[in-house]
């Protein structure tokens, strides 16, 4: 009967440090870090609007300005994902500048003119940005 509980000790002393390791490498980031990785994304998010600018010319085709606008949309995901609980004002804002920038990449039709688009496509892309700024701001980037 020793010979069990002293068995049966060694197992439970095995689960403990087993689930102690597990719970230490488990941790969750400090609010500093999430502010860090969140400026990170959005940086990458600033590029992308700016690599969107950048490609939109008089030239561009609308498959090209399809492909900017989903690097733009990817970043601000990545952000989405990296920011839930920080400055979630404007983060609802910001998503809301996405959503309106991607619905008029979108209602681009396949056979206009991109120089007809140019302006309206700059000004959403612009309010991407503005919104960035403010969210930046708010996490002192």
């Amino acid at each position: 009967m020793e010979r069990r509980s002293l068995r049966f000790g060694g197992f439970a002393a095995a689960g403990v440090i087993a689930i102690s390791l597990a719970l230490t490498g488990c941790s969750s980031p400090t609010p500093e870090e999430n502010v860090s990785q969140a400026c990170t994304e959005a940086e990458a998010l600033a590029t992308a609007v700016e690599d969107f600018r950048t490609a939109l010319t008089a030239e561009s085709t609308v498959e090209e300005v399809r492909s900017a606008r989903d690097a733009v949309v990817d970043a601000y995901e990545t952000l989405m994902a990296e920011a839930q609980d920080v400055a979630q004002d404007r983060m609802d804002d910001l998503e809301a500048s996405v959503m309106e920038f991607r619905s008029a990449v979108d209602d681009v039709p396949e056979d206009t003119a991109l120089p007809d688009a140019v302006e309206d496509l700059r000004s959403e892309a612009s309010d991407v940005g503005s919104s960035l700024d403010d969210l930046e701001s708010d996490l002192t980037c």
